[in-house]
């Protein structure tokens, strides 16, 4: 190699070296923008466990989550298979639970996959509502759903497409029944 070569070379080098520590530096510069993105929650929990009361001190609901993400510029937070138990006015109990759910700020969950809603008292007509996917509204205890719903009870099995019910007034709507059956013990 001459002397052209070596001084290309050399410059090529020095130039380099020059830039390589403002190459590391936007990158610094841009995992610290990441970290500040909407999209990274704001906090996160492991084996949550929470109970909620309302204005007169009676507990609402309480919560139970293998992950929680709380995203607070996005207004929600993401749960892995949480588990969610909510006190009517009287005191009697349903659980919830899924593999997925996600709650708003305005006290609207959204569950997914797997999600099955258990009576807790044991003389009541409805025992368990399943289904894939169900919207409920924390602060008046409805609960919504445009999926294929489960609902049964002692007897009885019904099967429709879409449902809204009322926890609390026990009074549920099919928006499209498919099948019904009965199996009475003698």
């Amino acid at each position: 190699m001459n002397r052209i070569g070596y001084s290309i070379a050399f410059i090529f080098t020095a130039v380099f070296l020059l830039y390589l520590p403002i190459l590391f530096e936007e990158e610094k510069a841009l995992e610290s923008m990441e970290d500040d993105s909407p999209l990274v929650p704001n906090y996160r929990a492991i084996n949550l466990n929470s109970k909620l009361y309302d204005i007169e001190g009676k507990l609402s609901h309480q919560v139970a989550a293998t992950k929680m993400e709380h995203y607070d510029e996005l207004g929600f937070a993401v749960f892995d298979n949480p588990v969610y138990t909510l006190y009517l006015d009287n005191g009697d109990p349903w659980r919830v639970t899924a593999d997925e759910g996600t709650l708003y700020s305005n006290n609207r969950i959204q569950l997914e996959k797997n999600v099955r809603i258990v009576n807790l008292q044991t003389d009541e007509f409805i025992k368990e509502i399943s289904t894939e996917f169900i919207e409920i509204n924390l602060e008046n205890k409805t609960l919504s759903s445009d999926q294929v719903v489960n609902i049964s009870g002692v007897d009885y099995q019904v099967r429709s497409i879409g449902l809204f019910g009322n926890l609390a007034t026990q009074q549920y709507e099919l928006s499209e029944h498919v099948q019904t059956q009965f199996n009475p013990k003698p």
